[in-house]
């Protein structure tokens, strides 16, 4: 449960960590979005409105009103005037909120001189430098546009209006809504953030999917050691990519074969040392156990047997006889026929064996093929009636292999069998004391089956 814990808690740390720094990039990008686009639609608003009051600098009204400010009288009509050329404007184009009417004085300053609206109680009429704080301080000779500071998207545009002689008499303003321009820009922060919402999801189920993937990668490592702790050293992680992970793996993957390699040298030599003590006690079984794993290994490679279970079936013929060392000298080395007693004595060999190897972990599959390898097909062998497919596939493959071996060797009390007779006679018991499918497969690899080759 803590294993499980751990894992989910990187699991997290990582999703977090991708989401994180994905979303923070997602919001940066979004916002020089928002500013683009924000900046774009006022530049092109400006662009538009000093369009807008260059046409109306060249308008009827702004004659009319040219004439009333050379003239000095008539401010109500200037200011009906710039009433008219707002409807006008406003008809064609933008929403023009109000039009201002400002008179250039003989010393250059700007004097409020009518608006399209009520004059605000801020323009008097009295002389100023910047009445207005949307005028420009400078001489207007063309058409500007300007940004009003610290208002709600107030902006206003400039256009001089000149005498018949060319000379500036006076400027005309023309304000844009600037509820319209404030609605435009909270619709771009709307769509951006629409964007942003959907470009956060996306990334965390990216974020997610990368997590995950590397989580599923860490948690295969982690219980591919375990395997290694545990002792299984049959492990193949997959070492996709160039990262670290991958790297690790392959690491992961020597590591376990160097070990396998190490484990089956010690455990063949444990081997070595069971076989010779066996040897030095029953003279009939030196070298017959490594002539009977010959033949037993080329059988199971008939039958097409991973390496891993080549392996084992090798060890185990070259073991089947090792719980003769529990059976007393007089009749393991009896030179005539064994009566009914000793064969009940010799019959305990693959239990005792069975026993001596069972202390043994790595040679637990072993174990099992020793214990079983003179069961026979019809199950009438010893020491436990199975039959068939309940036999171990190792015990059937040893117990062809001992039978020949057995029946090519010779006695002290008779001499061995040729070697067709002796396949031949393999072939009469198939079906009762052998798996016909093995005794095919030892037919087939009969030419690498000569005592004392592999």
């Amino acid at each position: 449960m803590g294993a499980v814990r751990g894992l989910f808690s990187l699991r997290t740390k990582l999703f977090l960590a991708f989401f994180l720094l994905a979303a923070l990039i997602t919001l940066a990008i979004s916002y020089r979005l928002y500013v683009h686009m924000r900046t774009d639609h006022l530049n092109t608003l400006k662009r538009d409105l000093a369009v807008i009051a260059d046409l109306a600098a060249t308008q009827e009204e702004s004659r009319r009103i040219t004439q009333w400010v050379v003239t000095g009288r008539d401010k109500a009509a200037a200011s009906q005037a710039a009433q008219d050329l707002q409807h006008r404007l406003t008809g064609e184009s933008l929403d023009i909120e109000r039009i201002y009417v400002w008179k250039v004085t003989a010393s250059g300053e700007y004097v409020a001189w009518a608006e399209s609206k009520n004059v605000p109680p801020d323009i008097s009429g009295q002389s100023t430098a910047a009445p207005y704080t949307g005028l420009p301080p400078t001489e207007v000779t063309r058409p500007i546009v300007i940004e009003i500071p610290d208002s709600n998207f107030e902006i206003v545009a400039y256009a001089p209006l000149k005498d018949g002689s060319g000379k500036i008499v006076a400027l005309i303003s023309l304000a844009v809504n600037g509820a319209m321009v404030a609605e435009d820009v909270r619709h771009f922060i709307i769509q951006v953030t629409n964007v942003a919402i959907l470009a956060i999801l996306v990334v965390g189920v990216i974020s997610w999917w990368l997590a995950r993937g590397f989580a599923r990668r860490l948690s295969r490592l982690y219980e591919a050691m375990d395997e290694i702790a545990a002792g299984n050293l049959n492990i193949a992680l997959p070492e996709k990519g160039q990262d670290e992970l991958a790297l690790l793996a392959n690491r992961l993957n020597q590591l376990a074969v160097n070990l396998a390699s190490e484990r089956e040298e010690m455990l063949l030599s444990a081997i070595e040392s069971l076989v010779a003590a066996l040897e030095a006690k029953d003279t009939y079984t030196y070298g017959h156990s490594s002539q009977v794993s010959a033949m037993a290994y080329a059988i199971a490679r008939q039958i097409d047997l991973s390496e891993q279970e080549l392996f084992t079936v090798r060890i185990a013929a070259l073991l089947h006889d090792i719980g003769k060392i529990g059976i007393p000298d007089q009749v393991l080395n009896k030179p005539g026929r064994l009566d009914g007693d000793e064969r009940c004595i010799i019959e305990q060999h693959p239990v005792i064996g069975a026993k001596i190897l069972a202390g043994i972990p790595a040679l637990a599959r072993v174990t099992e093929m020793v214990k079983h390898h003179h069961a026979r097909w019809d199950g009438k062998g010893y020491p436990e009636a199975l039959a068939e497919e309940e036999i171990p596939l190792g015990a059937r493959i040893i117990a062809v292999a001992d039978t020949y071996q057995a029946m090519t060797s010779d006695r002290p009390y008779r001499k061995g069998l040729g070697q067709d007779i002796a396949l031949t006679e393999l072939k009469r018991c198939v079906g009762s004391q052998f798996d016909p499918v093995l005794v095919e497969a030892f037919a087939k690899a009969w030419p690498a089956c000569k005592p004392g080759e592999e």
